[in-house]
């Protein structure tokens, strides 16, 4: 019962209106925590550079305090959660010049870095793109578009490793048996 409260907080926390790459990204986190059987862990994703709005989300129990990003510090915060997005990949994982991941052409076997559910795991990540939409939808001109257009690769990237994770999971899961 703890585990269906904490991911029914959670979805309720996650479920608003940003579009649909958001809500194909919800629904694979749905899928990851449905796999582990809606449980929640104290272990967390790494917190190196990872934005500080986080730590005060999670000092307030992640729902004691609305966490808003001012469109003053948007760029920051898109740049610090990318770098930390960036950080989480695996060691496969291949980057441009710009330090943006590249396109996959072909997932490998460690997804160690990225296999975290639960409260502390992919939560967070969808806890940090909601702010993030939630910011530009307040930007009220198209002095945006780059964040926009960032926060929408973003979002299509994490979705194509949440996919990646989740498969490998259900393959290792079927060859382990």
């Amino acid at each position: 019962a703890a585990g269906i409260k904490w991911f029914s907080d959670a979805f309720h926390f996650l479920n608003i209106g940003l579009g649909s790459r958001y809500i194909a990204l919800l629904s694979l986190w749905v899928e990851l925590e449905r796999m582990h059987g809606w449980q929640t862990t104290r272990i967390n994703l790494p917190k190196s550079h990872r934005p500080l709005e986080f730590d005060t989300w999670i000092r307030y129990g992640r729902y004691g305090k609305a966490i808003v990003i001012p469109l003053t510090r948007l760029k920051n915060f898109a740049e610090e959660f990318c770098a930390w997005w960036a950080f989480l990949q695996p060691n496969w994982r291949t980057f441009g010049e710009d330090k943006r991941p590249l396109p996959i052409i072909q997932f490998e076997d460690d997804w160690k870095s990225l296999d975290y559910f639960g409260v502390n795991g992919w939560f967070s990540l969808l806890a940090g793109i909601k702010w993030w939409g939630e910011s530009l939808k307040q930007a009220d001109d198209s002095g945006w578009n780059e964040e926009l257009r960032e926060w929408e690769f973003i979002i299509e990237d994490m979705a194509k490793m949440l996919d990646g994770l989740i498969s490998y999971k259900k393959t290792h899961a079927t060859s382990s048996n």
